[in-house]
């Protein structure tokens, strides 16, 4: 099975990975605790990694370091030189997803023009109000020919079986407990 994984898997894979990953996911997410949600995501990578193909945009870097980013500046709020002190430490993120990359054979796949075509393409997309980062996943996704799109985000998962990979075969959307089920 062709997997795309959306950036979120990443954050809850490295949000137990490191004291300043632990903002990344502070909270429960349908019952289950930032350790459990980490856990899954990790049992995914390893599966996909074994027995399928996997893949995320070059986009998850960027998204994964203004995360991390985002919640560092809150905490920062007055402080002086905070950006100049932050964006280190925002930065090392990206080095870990370039381990977790390497670690579990997942490929990079680059943003191009084409991939803006194809995202302008799917008018559907911009009916239902999904922004440009998810909506470029989405791209990427189909471009890769994904059967599962592993994805955090509801608005994602709420497009189950309505997106079509590029060799015309409906793509599940699933969290990583319940890919971990398809798979």
């Amino acid at each position: 099975m062709r997997v795309y994984f959306d950036t979120g898997v990443f954050i809850d894979y490295l949000s137990t990975r490191g004291n300043t990953n632990s903002i990344l996911r502070s909270s429960e997410r349908r019952g289950r605790t930032p350790a459990e949600i980490a856990a899954d995501a990790e049992r995914l990578f390893e599966k996909v990694s074994r027995a399928h193909i996997g893949a995320t945009s070059c986009l998850t870097y960027y998204e994964v370091e203004e995360a991390l980013y985002g919640l560092l500046a809150q905490s920062a709020k007055g402080v002086s030189r905070a950006d100049t002190f932050l964006i280190p430490t925002a930065r090392s993120i990206t080095t870990q997803v370039q381990i977790v990359v390497e670690l579990f054979n997942i490929s990079v796949l680059d943003l191009t023009s084409g991939t803006v075509r194809l995202q302008l393409q799917q008018l559907d997309l911009q009916t239902r109000g999904i922004r440009a980062a998810d909506a470029l996943h989405v791209a990427s996704a189909i471009a890769f020919d994904a059967e599962l799109l592993v994805s955090t985000d509801g608005v994602l998962l709420q497009l189950d079986g309505l997106l079509m990979n590029s060799r015309g075969c409906k793509i599940l959307c699933r969290d990583t407990e319940y890919a971990l089920q398809l798979l």
